[in-house]
């Protein structure tokens, strides 16, 4: 059993030396990316909800 455990970890820490991680500059274009996309996002649903707001509140009256 203890020796299962220790060949799991063995072979995890073989798989994650294979890995191709992304450089730092690809980190921060992915990062910029993302945020962009959630800023853009949040405008987008934002002007919607004013204008369902509006119309909600006109048709309440």
């Amino acid at each position: 059993m203890l020796a299962r455990i220790f060949r799991y970890f063995r072979e995890a820490r073989a798989e994650l030396a294979r890995v191709t991680w992304p450089s730092r500059e690809e980190i921060i274009q992915s990062t910029e990316a993302v945020l962009l996309f959630a800023l853009f996002s949040m405008l987008i649903l934002g002007a919607y909800d004013a204008v369902f707001r509006v119309l909600t509140g006109l048709i309440a009256r």
